[in-house]
């Protein structure tokens, strides 16, 4: 009897479906945990999350990048422990003086990312798209509660990644990780801009195997990929990472079997010939 895994990890579970277009055919892919504190998936995602939020830069024409910063002598004993926490909540008011101010009484787009000086306090860097002058961006965040350091400036919106690679690179990012609570969030956006749009059922599930124990298990498997992950580089070793199957036992796993294949072959559900 075949054991499944109690605990994922990165790269230990697979999910496999019907190819759209393909009927007839079944697809099998390694599931990656995409976390930013996984040394495997934490590059290729940051690559994705700097192309992405150059894309909405793009669109909501954000180019001006302001700097938020806190002044320790501010901060309570209590504030000091979650800086992240105190900073999003001074941004939070500052998005109702912005609104107010130069938002025609609406919440202007803008994507934060997150960030933590060497002494530990936590700051934001801030795509906006209105322009704001810096005294008055200034004074509004120190009434907040904010530091006297408040920087904004125009970038060009096709030089957008270039910035944001500056705080998203490797090692910022891991001191950042280091310091922020799991599960805590270091890109803040608008309500009017989705980071990462939902994505629509493909009708493919999980499978608590290695896609390993599948290729073995398949007959006749096809279009296989692997791919070089970052934890293997050092050692010149790739991934199995994808691979493609006529519909089997393996690939339907605990499901019935008929109603799998309706889904997997449509013309099972065409209508009957009548030959009266």
């Amino acid at each position: 009897m075949q054991q499944t895994k109690k605990f994922f990890a990165c790269g230990a579970y697979s999910v496999s479906g019907p190819i759209k277009g393909q009927p007839g055919k079944y697809g099998f892919a390694c599931l990656f945990c995409g976390s930013y504190r996984c040394n495997r998936c934490r590059k290729p995602k940051l690559r994705k999350v700097r192309k992405r939020i150059t894309e909405i830069a793009a669109e909501h024409k954000l180019q001006r990048m302001a700097t938020l910063t806190l002044d320790p002598k501010k901060l309570s004993a209590t504030d000091r422990k979650r800086t992240d926490r105190y900073i999003r909540e001074l941004w939070r008011l500052m998005r109702v003086y912005l609104s107010r101010r130069w938002g025609k009484g609406k919440s202007l787009p803008f994507v934060g990312v997150l960030e933590f000086q060497k002494n530990g306090n936590a700051h934001l860097h801030v795509l906006l798209g209105q322009y704001i002058p810096q005294a008055w961006l200034s004074k509004a965040w120190q009434s907040i509660g904010g530091g006297r350091f408040v920087d904004i400036r125009f970038v060009d919106v096709h030089r957008v990644a270039a910035y944001l690679s500056k705080y998203l690179a490797g090692d910022k990012v891991l001191s950042t990780l280091a310091l922020l609570p799991k599960r805590a969030r270091i890109f803040t956006t608008a309500r009017s801009i989705v980071l990462w749009p939902k994505k629509e059922k493909s009708g493919w599930r999980l499978r608590r195997v290695d896609i390993g124990e599948l290729l073995d298990a398949v007959q006749n498997p096809s279009n296989v990929k692997f791919v070089a992950v970052e934890d293997l580089k050092a050692f010149g070793l790739e991934l199995l990472s994808y691979f493609e199957s006529p519909p089997c036992a393996t690939a339907f796993g605990s499901l019935d079997v008929i109603p799998a294949l309706r889904k997997a072959l449509p013309i099972w559900n065409a209508p009957k010939k009548s030959f009266a």
